[in-house]
């Protein structure tokens, strides 16, 4: 396992603070539906109070999801893509009773798909510092296949130098 870069740090933190909201907003909605600003008959397939459950479930989801991106596995990557990527047409439904909130949420969970779809570089690749080294390594490593034969020093080539000898 690699150490985690500054991308799964950033993509953890976005993932455990919206699983968080979701959490919150989840009992915002389960305990006190007159919050929001529009009705529930204007809210699409659930009322408020089924809606604070499935968002307060799936923000747990969500925090559990960011502390596993940190392991560097492909697992918790997709699993994080896919909770962020529905999450995201989640709040859609939620765009009538708190329309900036949503719109705020869908800009955070978008930039999580990216972080961790296209912010790591790909597990062959070794960092430059590392790779150099490797290569520094295998080379000190190998044995010659013939022994090098000594060159004349610039020196020796100079007209100077020949005249005098």
């Amino acid at each position: 396992m690699r150490a985690a870069n500054g991308w799964r740090y950033f993509v953890c933190t976005l993932l455990m603070v919206i699983g968080a909201v979701n959490v919150i907003q989840g009992l915002t909605a389960f305990l006190t539906p007159d919050f929001f600003l529009a009705p529930e008959s204007r809210l699409l397939v659930l009322e408020y109070e089924g809606w604070g459950l499935l968002f307060g479930v799936w923000g747990v989801l969500m925090v559990v999801a960011g502390a596993a991106v940190l392991t560097g596995r492909t697992w918790a990557r997709v699993l994080g893509t896919f909770l962020a990527s529905v999450n995201a047409l989640a709040q859609l439904v939620f765009l009538i009773a708190m329309p900036l909130w949503s719109a705020i949420v869908i800009a955070i969970d978008i930039l999580i798909v990216f972080g961790l779809t296209a912010g790591w570089p790909s597990a062959t690749r070794e960092s430059g510092a590392r790779a150099v080294y490797r290569a520094g390594y295998r080379a000190a490593q190998e044995k010659p296949a013939t022994t090098p034969r000594p060159t004349p020093s610039p020196e020796q080539n100079s007209p100077r130098h020949r005249s005098s000898g």
